[in-house]
């Protein structure tokens, strides 16, 4: 049962860990960035200094990467009749196809007059 879902989940536990272990390598480059300014400034560091750095950073690089998503959301909505057109051509085969099944097995339907479809 754990292999099972560690197989199923397994990748986004990795995802987990990598966005983790960037954003608190983030948290300490901020600090070392604080903590040089400070020193130029003669002054002592303070993690009060760093969060408002810290915070203000991370809220700028996740702003831009919602653009980013919301542009490719855009851009392959605006595509998918190009994208898709082979799925669509594809499905067109396969209705053929088992039109022509259900023609050699004698089923109903095979017409095309009174085909029904679920949905």
């Amino acid at each position: 049962m754990r292999q099972a879902h560690l197989r199923r989940w397994g990748a986004v536990y990795l995802l987990l860990a990598l966005f983790l272990a960037s954003w608190g390598a983030q948290l300490l480059s901020t600090a070392w960035e604080v903590s040089k300014e400070a020193e130029q400034h003669g002054s002592t560091f303070a993690w009060a200094e760093v969060w408002p750095v810290f915070l203000s950073a991370t809220f700028e690089n996740w702003q831009s990467e919602w653009l980013q998503l919301i542009l490719q959301a855009v851009v392959l909505l605006g595509m998918k009749h190009i994208l898709f057109k082979a799925d669509a051509e594809d499905m067109e085969v396969v209705h053929h196809d088992l039109i022509e099944i259900k023609r050699a097995l004698g089923l109903p339907g095979e017409d095309g007059g009174e085909e029904h479809h679920d949905v």
